[in-house]
């Protein structure tokens, strides 16, 4: 699946990621300004990067509904659950501007808990490490765009 994450003007409260899945078919979603790299590319990023099944872009490609999936109204899965407690983590790690695995661990399962996930295991460090590193450079990327740019990037599952 493509995203074609696009930003818009300075006075805009939100982005757009723009999903385009193997039939063509296309949903959208608004990426909330956060002074961090967008949390729905955090969790591109990091689904493939720590192999998170069944997370919440794994979701949309095959076929789910991002604005569905984000409301309230759904009762998340458990590896969705998972993989937002993931994201969560990793993107304190970057606001921190530094990776701290064992602090990164400490979050996910704070989160997890929160949402009544018991027994996760965090992911490997090495992936873990890799993945932060991922998101930093995207964060790069993304942070240099001017307004109404696009960046585009590949999920793959």
């Amino acid at each position: 699946m493509k995203l074609i994450a696009t930003k818009a003007k300075p006075a805009a409260a939100a982005d757009l990621l723009t999903y385009v899945r193997a039939d063509g078919t296309r949903a959208s979603v608004a990426m909330p300004r956060q002074g961090i790299l967008p949390h729905d590319l955090v969790h591109c990023v990091v689904e493939v990067g720590c192999a998170l099944a069944g997370g919440f872009t794994a979701a949309v490609s095959a076929g789910a509904d991002p604005d569905f999936l984000a409301s309230r109204h759904l009762e998340p899965t458990r590896a969705l659950r998972i993989a937002e407690s993931v994201v969560e983590a990793m993107q304190a790690q970057l606001a921190l501007g530094a990776f701290d695995y064992a602090a990164f661990c400490y979050g996910i399962q704070t989160a997890c808990d929160a949402r009544g996930v018991t027994s996760v295991q965090c992911p490997d460090e090495t992936r873990a490490r890799l993945s932060y590193l991922e998101a930093c450079a995207l964060n790069e990327r993304w942070r240099t765009l001017a307004p109404t740019q696009s960046l585009q990037l590949e999920f793959g599952e």
